[in-house]
């Protein structure tokens, strides 16, 4: 059971609004009507109990991509919408899918679309996804959707299952060289300064800074430690504001490396459903508007916004994307090839597939680099620690007694 939060009018026209609690927003919405009163908002509340909840198990991409493969399966088959998510919730194993389905089959049985039932379950579905579905949907090809959306997430899982084993050793080699570097710092650089101060050796510059960074660490880490967070936050709330996210996309787009990255996968995913929109046979017009909405970057955003008022004066969409800064030229070319051919759906659908065997590939290279790139970071952040206290110890030969 859950706890929401209600807004309603009840039939002399007044606002009512309360909280009740119930296993559905549908069954809040289903007793709001029997009471006569007409509902406005439902919302379900964030309570002590989710916080309670927060350790229980939760859908996982593997159990999104079984969900999808079967429901395209049966959906395949000529089973309707609703029997079908009856049938996954009778055969899936787990309580947590078993309730998530129960839940989605619910919400269309009061009248929703299965769009707006995974609209509901924004923490398991993602706005591509929900998205995705919903070309479906408008196209009457949904099974053959769902059968791309679990190609999809199959190579989404491929890939993150290969970041995070080709992460791994980098990862642990980053870690000891921070906890040496650590011991370094608190304890041995420190034992070195004394032995010097009471020999009343000179030091060189390189071991000064090095036995003064150790002092400032020592001492201040708790306040580096809140200039951190605190910037990390402010940057955080910045960011989600309108300005400043429109701020760091552009700066994303325009970073080395990172930016051709962002654009491909971006600019994929709008090719892959604007393509499959078109190929179902949905207006260009209204493929641009839903597939504007699976972007989310919003320098690419404005980018399809623009392409959407220039089409409806009539203009060509390959013209239209020169004029832009965020295509590149090889999408633009494709484009135009399947505007003269008739076969632009297909080479959309090209676009996509290029872009994300571009982004394996760079995701690849990116990973292979770490690992030399973490071994050369750490080895020039400790060997310079040592070199330094070397430095001050081939001095004593110097002093005079």
């Amino acid at each position: 059971m859950a706890e929401f939060a209600f807004e309603a009018i009840d039939s002399k026209g007044k606002r009512v609004s309360g909280t009740q609690e119930a296993a559905s927003q549908e069954e809040v919405v289903s007793g709001l009507i029997s009471k006569g009163l007409q509902p406005i908002q439902v919302k379900r509340l964030h309570t002590f109990q989710a916080i309670l909840e927060f350790g229980k198990k939760r859908v996982s991409l593997d159990d999104v991509l079984y969900f999808t493969g079967e429901l395209a399966d049966l959906l395949e088959a000529g089973v309707p919408l609703e029997r079908s998510l009856l049938i996954l919730s009778d055969a899936t194993e787990k309580e947590e899918v078993r309730g998530l389905v129960k839940e989605i089959k619910d919400a269309i049985h009061g009248g929703k679309t299965l769009s707006e039932a995974l609209s509901q379950h924004k923490d398991v579905f993602d706005s591509l996804y929900i998205n995705m579905v919903k070309v479906g949907e408008l196209g009457g090809v949904l099974p053959q959707v769902l059968r791309r959306l679990g190609d999809f997430l199959e190579r989404s899982r491929q890939i993150r299952k290969f970041i995070i084993s080709s992460s791994i050793y980098p990862t642990i080699l980053a870690f000891v060289g921070l906890v040496s570097v650590f011991i370094l710092v608190t304890f041995v650089v420190p034992k070195f300064g004394q032995i010097f101060q009471d020999i009343n050796q000179p030091m060189p510059a390189m071991t000064s800074f090095i036995l003064g960074a150790s002092l400032f660490l020592r001492t201040w880490w708790w306040l580096l430690f809140l200039i951190v967070a605190g910037l990390a936050l402010s940057f955080r709330i910045y960011i989600k504001r309108p300005e400043g996210r429109r701020w760091w996309d552009n700066f994303k787009l325009n970073m080395p490396l990172v930016g051709p990255f962002v654009r491909r996968i971006e600019l994929g995913r709008f090719a892959r459903t604007l393509g499959t929109l078109l190929e179902s046979g949905v207006p260009i017009l209204k493929g641009i508007s839903l597939s504007g909405e699976v972007v989310g970057n919003t320098v690419i955003r404005d980018a399809v916004r623009e392409l959407y008022a220039g089409i409806r004066q009539g203009k060509s969409l390959s013209l239209l994307m020169k004029k832009s800064r965020v295509f590149p030229p090889l999408m633009i070319h494709l484009v135009s090839v399947g505007e003269e051919t008739g076969g632009l759906s297909r080479m959309l659908l090209k676009v996509a597939d290029d872009f994300d065997e571009q982004v394996q590939s760079d995701t690849k290279l990116f990973l292979s680099m770490l690992e030399p790139i973490t071994i050369v970071v750490m080895g020039i952040i400790i060997g310079g620690i040592i070199f330094s206290m070397l430095m001050a110890i081939f001095g004593i030969n110097d002093v005079t007694f």
